[in-house]
């Protein structure tokens, strides 16, 4: 029912955006990670311990289960880690570590002392050990409107296990499993070998997602026009100048009786604080904008997409202002 509600709102935003008075505003947002990690931990080595599997063939599609390639996965994953630069080195043991074939589990967790070994050789704080990455390969069917018949596709998911360890430590720090998937058109599911490759980048951005902070792109939205100082905000907004456009607002609803005119401008006003990093005066003025919000109305719509994106940028606020301690909290 949520992604229902979700999903109602961006299409009637969509028709809002298409007749001009609404103008969306693209950007890069810095993202928690799903796993927080001592600041300590700064030197890391991803390490191979998924079993062995069979060469993937080029001329095969195979539905049903399937074994990721280890070394390609941690490979990639490594990549990731070290373009992501949250941790001052990231280096890689490649090498099998897991003799076992796959059938059944094939999972062989590390002892202690393999990974204080491990540790001590490659001169790393913390060792992760990617463990198991299963590629599952189901046929499904996709109902369109306009279709007379269901749309065959193929959809590919892909769960990864790794495993944190720290030297120090008995245990490991934290698991973490990570799912994703890619759908393909029925006739175009690609062949054992390429699938595999494109599972093992597709494990190692989920998992990368899980590990560190991560850049997302995002939407808001605004007003554009109405009055002078709302398209001359617009302009401001085009060259970088925030403040500017946030001056031009505010004395827009300062100055301005319409209450149609003061959600504009409470609305616009949210989004400038929050682009200025001040996030609980956006939150201000969204409370303000409601005051003048007329119930059933366009401004209603996009107050309720601004409240949303906010609370959820808010939420995850303080877990990244943790993660991201190790630099001074430079956010």
């Amino acid at each position: 029912m949520k992604i229902h509600h979700v999903i109602c709102i961006l299409l009637f935003l969509c028709g809002l955006v298409s007749c001009g008075t609404v103008q969306t505003i693209a950007f890069e947002q810095l993202c928690p990670a799903e796993a927080s990690l001592p600041e300590q931990i700064r030197t890391v080595a991803v390490v191979n311990n998924m079993p062995s599997v069979p060469v993937a063939k080029s001329g095969q599609a195979t539905f049903g289960l399937l074994n990721a390639d280890g070394k390609a996965v941690a490979e990639a994953l490594a990549v990731t880690l070290a373009d992501s630069r949250y941790f001052s080195s990231v280096l890689i043991c490649d090498s099998a570590l897991n003799d076992m074939r796959a059938e059944g589990t094939g999972y062989r967790a590390l002892s202690h002392e393999e990974i204080r070994t491990l540790a001590e050789q490659l001169g790393v704080d913390a060792v992760f050990s990617l463990d198991r990455v299963l590629v599952l390969n189901e046929k499904k069917e996709v109902e369109y409107p306009g279709l007379a018949e269901p749309w065959p596709v193929a959809v590919t998911k892909i769960t990864s296990v790794l495993n944190i360890y720290a030297p120090v430590r008995e245990k490991a720090l934290r698991t973490v499993v990570a799912a994703d998937s890619v759908e393909w058109d029925w006739n175009l599911l690609p062949s054992d070998r390429m699938l595999l490759k494109e599972a093992a980048a597709i494990s190692a951005e989920s998992l990368g997602r899980c590990l560190v902070p991560y850049w997302q792109q995002t939407e808001r939205l605004y007003y554009a026009g109405g009055c002078v100082e709302m398209r001359d905000a617009s302009v401001y907004i085009k060259e970088g100048d925030w403040q500017g456009a946030y001056d031009l607002w505010l004395s827009v609803f300062e100055g301005r009786k319409s209450e149609k005119m003061k959600a504009h401008a409470a609305l616009n006003l949210a989004v400038a604080a929050e682009m200025l990093d001040r996030l609980g005066e956006a939150e201000q003025w969204l409370d303000k904008a409601k005051r003048y919000v007329g119930e059933g109305s366009e401004e209603e719509m996009v107050w309720k997409y601004s409240s949303a994106r906010l609370a959820e940028r808010m939420k995850n606020y303080s877990h990244l202002k943790v993660q991201m301690g190790r630099f001074g909290n430079n956010l």
